[in-house]
């Protein structure tokens, strides 16, 4: 090349990269932040480009993913908001259900990529002050995270990229005055007529946030070609199949089995696809609009657990096999690997077949746990619940009543040999009583909530539990401090529970036959049929949901039960989160 054609080629235009191109050419991934380290790549999830592309596209208004685990989901809209951070930078933010997580999200996920990638890095501010976890003033752009049980925070600001993780997990203002998580949240970019809204979540229900959005788009799924005779079709559960053999009894299956045979039969041909097929799939497939009558500037994606590249659909199988037969049913896998709506319907009475076994006996091996709903109407009375479980999750009843005072729980709980941090007091009522007694003996407490789930981030992912982490409680907050000598704890244990989930639990295990003895008294019905589910309406949001209601006059054994689950849980006796899903990745 001479002196005249390198001159000249100081002057071509650079070709303009896109959205996808931008992020794998500047994008890198810390093993601080995926599980999968190395330069951004969509090679094997070519899925994620005609979303990313949205956040380039002004002609879009909203973009709703409705996608499974493991899909990518979260480390897409990253994509996104370092391509808006680097070459569109405008005012954004972030809400997820609690600050907490928002919080953890920030500090371990969002800014480990600012500081892996220099097209990022270099948009850090000189005063380092303005680079906090929540509030972030880069030199060209602001970010904040919010929690969405923060209606302050939520109306605080005006911004011009919205972010909605988790939606159907956000407040829906129903204790409050305030309008939901949602609403606040829309109104924020009222101001900006170019704004971008991405809503993401895994569905819980029909009438849930997020299935209510994607059914306003344009509803798109994934159509991949089968490798065998090139008919395209989205990816659907019933064509998992395996070999039948597996299956030892009506609740048992070889699941080394279940796993290496299992594949997906194509709908036209019939053929087998094995995992190693799926990758070249997903490099040819495209993305299919199936309501073209959806709200204008609005898109909708559907995508569930069977297009990730590094599950197996073994893996899958057996997921479905042990959600299926355990006692928490089937809808995590519906909500989180099929990415669909779980059909709940209101609870009937149940006929509770006892045991052939007499409560007051603690067999070898097993583990007694007592729980108790502490009350103050009428003067102070606990009801309790003593259960011993085995390492199965299996338990007998082999105590249920009234005590009438602290000194009762402790001789009970003496009777039956349960040792002091198997004893679980509830703390909604006289709170400093029972973290008194509960730092003196050695006991935990407990306290309910509405909440359907408590998220946290464990490694690189979310993880949802039906109790929170645990916390600590000061009998003496307010008050004189008197001499804790010979106390268990200076702090009381608290752990947080959530009502909707540990009812729909127990719900389960009341079917199964032996949850009760021959003898349990008629008191213990009583109580237990004084909730029911039943569908309600919200009056700010008109949206109908299934919520637990008390229709009878005394439920106490009831959240004693309850708290005896959590209580089981909290000491490895039951697993009380879906079985796991073990990615494995997949080669060609």
């Amino acid at each position: 090349m001479n002196t005249q054609e390198r001159i000249q080629s100081l002057f071509v235009p650079r070709k303009k990269l896109s959205i996808p191109e931008w992020c794998e050419a500047n994008l890198t991934l810390s093993a601080r932040v995926t599980n999968i380290p190395g330069p951004y790549s969509t090679q094997l999830t070519p899925y994620v480009k005609e979303p990313l592309e949205a956040f380039g596209n002004d002609s879009i208004r909203r973009v709703t993913l409705v996608w499974g685990a493991q899909t990518s989901k979260t480390t897409t809209i990253l994509a996104g908001l370092a391509y808006r951070l680097a070459e569109r930078p405008c005012p954004a933010l972030w809400v997820m259900p609690s600050e907490q997580l928002a919080r953890s999200f920030s500090e371990t996920r969002w800014l480990p990529m600012v500081d892996d990638c220099p097209a990022l890095a270099k948009e850090r501010p000189i005063d380092t002050d303005k680079i906090k976890i929540l509030e972030q003033h880069f030199q060209k752009m602001s970010l904040w995270f919010v929690g969405s049980n923060s209606p302050a925070n939520l109306s605080s600001r005006s911004v011009s990229l919205l972010m909605l993780d988790e939606v159907d997990k956000f407040s829906d203002g129903s204790s409050s005055k305030e309008a939901g998580a949602l609403q606040l949240a829309e109104a924020r970019v009222a101001t900006y007529p170019n704004h971008l809204i991405i809503s993401t979540s895994t569905p819980t229900t029909a009438d849930s946030i997020i299935w209510a959005e994607w059914l306003k788009g344009d509803m798109r799924f994934y159509f991949v070609p089968c490798p065998h005779c090139g008919h395209k079709q989205k990816l659907l559960w019933e064509q998992v199949k395996w070999d039948q053999s597996a299956k030892l009894s009506d609740t048992e299956w070889d699941f080394g089995l279940v796993k290496s045979s299992a594949f997906y039969e194509c709908v036209e041909c019939k053929g087998q696809i094995r995992d190693g097929q799926k990758t070249k799939m997903l490099r040819d497939g495209e993305w299919v609009v199936t309501n073209p009558k959806g709200e204008p500037n609005r898109r909708s994606y559907h995508l569930n657990g069977l297009y990730a590249p590094w599950v197996t659909f073994g893996s899958l199988a057996v997921k479905w096999l042990q959600d299926k037969n355990g006692i928490l049913g089937l809808q995590d896998f519906v909500n989180r690997i099929l990415a669909e709506p779980w059909l709940e319907h209101e609870t009937e009475r149940v006929e509770i077949k006892p045991g052939a076994y007499k409560m007051g006996e603690i067999r070898m091996g097993e583990f007694p746990v007592m729980s108790c709903d502490i009350q103050e109407a009428g003067g102070f009375h606990a009801w309790a619940i003593i259960r011993a479980w085995d390492n199965e999750g299996k338990s007998r009843l082999v105590w249920a009543g009234r005590l009438e005072t602290w000194g009762d729980i402790q001789a009970k709980a003496e009777e039956f040999s349960v040792k002091a941090a198997a004893v679980f007091c509830d703390s909604g009522d006289q709170t400093r009583d029972v973290y008194l007694n509960c730092c003196k003996n050695g006991w935990i407490a407990l306290v309910g909530s509405d909440k359907s789930s408590f998220s946290e981030i464990v490694g690189n992912a979310k993880v949802q539990r039906p109790y929170a982490r645990i916390a600590n409680g000061d009998p003496f907050s307010g008050k004189q401090t008197m001499s804790k000598a010979g106390w268990k704890w200076k702090l009381c244990p608290v752990w947080r529970w959530s009502n909707p989930a540990i009812k729909d639990i127990l719900a389960n295990f009341l079917k199964t036959e032996g949850w009760v003895a021959e003898d349990t008294p008629s008191v213990y019905f009583e109580h237990i049929n004084a909730e029911a589910k039943v569908r309600v309406k919200n009056p700010l949001t008109g949206r109908e949901r299934m919520v637990w209601k008390q229709v009878g006059k005394n439920n106490h054994l009831m959240d004693a039960e309850c708290m005896n689950i959590v209580g089981a849980a909290l000491h490895g006796k039951l697993k009380v989160t879906a079985a796991d899903l073990n990615a494995e990745e997949i080669v060609e």
